[in-house]
């Protein structure tokens, strides 16, 4: 039976980095133009007409409620909804992408292993309908917690002694917290490697993943749980150092110094703080690709070792 490593899977990302700097770099600009830049085009024009709403609710008469700019601002904000969506999909696909084919396919380094291709339009579907799952699964065991929850709650309110009754409730009802989370991180596990076998077989196999990972759900667990610890600490890291830099541009988070940007009773001076805080701005999206290859190269690596390095790198070089 085919097996991975936990091990090997982690290094695949420190490894990619090693050894295609120049690449992962490439990543955090692609994604940049493709998933933030039109994003914050729509939201600087939608934040463009601020200054005039917030003049019109100052005035606003009560018995006429509210006036027809907030319902055009709200209209244009609708709209602006599916483009966000769309591009935030495709940045995703267009990153994911590029790690996968560089793992699954180390020879195709053309224009960094980026592509607009069938690969990736088959990859936005899974990494949709795959987020869709997660969702759906996270809402499922909230509501079958709370009823198992209120249930404990129920019972351990029978018991007389006051001390029993506690401790009853609190073995219960983190049972069933436990239980939840358990559940949701299993179909999450199951089906995670359904995005890169998609992008590999050029096919939707997102249901597939299920079968593909039977007997592999703890390693995958480990590697998940492993890889979440590896994140938190970089996160950390990078957030201290994110702060430290905006603490110096800004002269301190106290009053005096924010009030310049967030003054009292006034929309927030938002080009002057972007313009000051832009060293820290610029290192979160320069750390996009090196963060994504940590943590999206062990899947690829553990398909690869599961279905057969020699399939592997045959897939996809349409």
């Amino acid at each position: 039976m085919a097996d991975f490593s936990i091990s090997k899977a982690i290094g695949s990302g420190f490894s990619l980095i090693a050894r295609r700097p120049g690449s992962v770099i490439a990543w955090s600009m692609a994604y940049l133009l493709v998933a933030v830049v039109p994003m914050a085009l729509m939201f600087g024009y939608l934040l463009s007409e601020l200054p005039s709403l917030f003049a019109n609710l100052r005035h606003m008469d009560p018995k006429v409620g509210l006036s027809a700019d907030v319902f055009r601002l709200q209209s244009k904000m609708m709209m602006a909804n599916p483009l966000v969506f769309v591009s935030s999909l495709a940045g995703r696909a267009l990153l994911v992408g590029a790690i996968y084919r560089s793992v699954l396919e180390p020879g195709n380094r053309r224009f960094f292993a980026l592509r607009f291709s069938k690969q990736e339009l088959w990859l936005a579907l899974s990494l949709f309908v795959y987020g869709l799952i997660v969702a759906f699964a996270l809402l499922g065991v909230m509501l079958g917690g709370g009823v198992l929850g209120g249930l404990a709650w129920l019972v351990s309110s029978l018991i007389t002694d006051p001390v029993a009754a506690t401790l009853t409730r609190v073995v219960l009802i983190g049972g069933v917290v436990i239980a939840a989370v358990g559940v949701w991180a299993w179909v999450a596990i199951r089906f995670s490697l359904g995005p890169v076998m998609t992008f590999a077989e050029q096919e939707f196999r997102l249901p597939e993943s299920w079968a593909f990972t039977k007997g592999h759900a703890w390693k995958l667990t480990g590697l998940g749980a492993t890889l979440a610890i590896i994140a938190l600490a970089i996160g950390l890291a990078v957030e201290g150092v994110i702060l430290a830099i905006a603490y110096s541009r800004l002269g301190g988070f106290d009053q005096a110094h924010l009030q310049a940007f967030f003054p009292q009773g006034q929309i927030p001076n938002v080009v002057p703080l972007l313009f000051t805080l832009a060293p820290a701005i610029a290192l979160g999206f320069a750390l996009v690709g090196p963060m994504s290859a940590i943590l999206v190269a062990p899947l690829a690596s553990v398909y690869r070792d599961l279905k057969g390095q020699g399939v592997a790198d045959g897939a996809g070089r349409a």
